[in-house]
């Protein structure tokens, strides 16, 4: 096997099945290289047409020119239409924030919000990126990535690699994941995938605060997410 082909093909693999979007440290830490090497590979991939780098942020994705490799995806404004009405109905019926995710590499950001109408509620702040771990959203995302979990396993111990993956396996086999006051104290969320044609695409949230929106509510509410996807 010639080892540069590979590589390549790695650097692609990742990119398509993250998010299309990722950064150069993200791409060396899955594929275990150099952040000069992938930058190498990465550019010679740019040369040839197959990436490009994002407008707006230092980000690479590919291009439809590599259509084999290219994940079949459903427009992010399509997603969008179809799941606010989901969005609003869920937040009518349960009382809390929800919320559209969706994920750029190691990180991800909300794209929708339905707030109830009550005088407590949860407000995240849409459009600013953050970070995959401790959040429900993130462990549904590392649960449906082939590659994301290696990223995230930087710097832990095999023992708390061990105990990441017995979670991404709860998340695939539920089919939700559970944020008990692990991002941020008083705050509960769950979190459900979006999936089209068996790779997930982005992520249905729901946040409220723990007192009320326990985990008894939080179930239910999935399952209910669940049905509104199918």
């Amino acid at each position: 096997m010639i080892q540069s082909v590979k590589r390549a093909f790695e650097i692609l693999d990742y990119i398509a099945t993250n998010g299309n979007l990722v950064r150069l440290n993200d791409i060396s830490a899955a594929v275990g290289l150099q952040n000069t090497t992938v930058h190498n590979f990465v550019n010679t991939l740019k040369e040839l047409g197959y990436v490009e780098q994002d407008e707006l942020s230092p980000r690479y994705r590919i291009t439809s020119k590599i259509s084999e490799l290219y994940i079949p995806e459903k427009p992010l404004y399509q997603i969008k239409k179809e799941v606010k009405p989901i969005l609003e109905k869920l937040s009518a019926e349960t009382g809390e924030t929800t919320y559209l995710a969706i994920q750029l590499g190691s990180y991800f950001r909300y794209e929708l919000q339905s707030e109830p109408e009550r005088s407590i509620r949860i407000s995240l702040e849409l459009g600013r990126e953050h970070e995959m771990r401790h959040t429900a959203v993130g462990k549904v995302f590392m649960a449906y990535s082939p590659h994301l979990p290696a990223v995230m396993e930087k710097g832990l111990t095999e023992k708390e690699i061990a105990t990441q993956q017995k979670e991404l396996n709860e998340v695939v086999k539920n089919g939700y994941a559970l944020d008990l006051e692990e991002y941020e104290k008083d705050l509960n969320c769950i979190a459900v995938p979006y999936l089209y044609k068996g790779r997930i695409q982005a992520v249905v949230v729901v946040a409220g605060p723990a007192f009320r929106f326990d985990q008894t509510k939080m179930k239910s509410t999935a399952e209910k997410i669940k049905t509104l996807l199918k």
